[in-house]
């Protein structure tokens, strides 16, 4: 009687099987890091961008107390949203500007995240 399975017809080894898991299992790894990553750096632009906003925002209120002419020195902070802000207004003697600081800060993934920026307003 004759074999039904013919010498010319062959398969993948075990082996073979086992190694080609291997390599297709370690480039998924891979693939899954890299979505990761890039996961958490557009939630932390997103972050930033929204500070840069609250950053924007607060300068502009001050831009409009310079054009009532109502600007002085002061400090103040508070929240908005997940942010905290911090503002400070300094008058320059040398210069007959106002120095204007400002801190945006916020917590990602269990640290603290801050932005800062300074600009001179007319006094």
């Amino acid at each position: 009687m004759a074999s039904k399975y013919s010498p010319r017809i062959r398969g993948f080894s075990l082996l073979e099987l086992i190694m080609a898991l291997a390599i297709l299992s370690a480039g998924i790894v891979v693939v899954l890091q890299a979505l990761s990553f890039c996961a958490q750096a557009t939630g932390l632009s997103c972050d930033i961008v929204a500070a840069v906003f609250l950053a924007e925002d607060k300068i502009q209120e001050l831009e409009f107390q310079e054009a009532q002419e109502a600007l002085r020195e002061t400090f103040e902070k508070g929240d908005s949203g997940r942010f905290s802000w911090a503002r400070s207004v300094i008058l320059d003697q040398d210069l007959n500007l106002y120095k204007t600081d400002i801190k945006i800060s916020w917590q990602r993934q269990g640290r603290i995240q801050a932005l800062e920026a300074s600009t001179y307003l007319r006094k």
